[in-house]
């Protein structure tokens, strides 16, 4: 851990930028989330919960890029790798979502895979 940060001093700020996000105060949360990724960059919570506020700020290639980092160091987080799915549809990327879908579904996550198949049918542009 970079900077000196006790793990007492990220876990408030962790539930600081939480309470940011809740209150629709994305841009601040991300400061926060931004900066203790900076100094714990293998803090899994922070790059979540970033990829998280970056969909709500509309910056899907950013959650993208947050989420990718987590999957790099544990490809069997479940629930990173169905945010990243949720990114890749918000981002158009309808062939990496459908990659990320079908590990999704190897791996028997079924509280992920059905509605997340609903989110790729609804949002592929049809094609015959």
């Amino acid at each position: 851990m970079q900077n000196n940060w006790t793990s007492e001093e990220i876990y408030l700020l962790t539930e600081r930028g939480y309470a940011l996000y809740q209150q629709g105060r994305y841009e601040e949360a991300s400061i926060i989330f931004e900066g203790i990724a900076a100094a714990d960059p293998l803090n899994t919570y922070a790059r979540t919960a970033l990829a998280t506020v970056y969909l709500a700020l509309g910056d899907a290639n950013r959650a993208i890029k947050e989420l990718s980092v987590v999957l790099e160091r544990n490809p069997a987080d479940e629930e990173s790798r169905a945010r990243r799915c949720e990114a890749y549809c918000h981002a158009g990327n309808w062939a990496e979502a459908g990659k990320d879908l079908a590990i999704l579904r190897r791996t028997r996550a079924s509280h992920h895979v059905q509605r997340l198949t609903w989110r790729l049918e609804a949002g592929k542009p049809f094609t015959y």
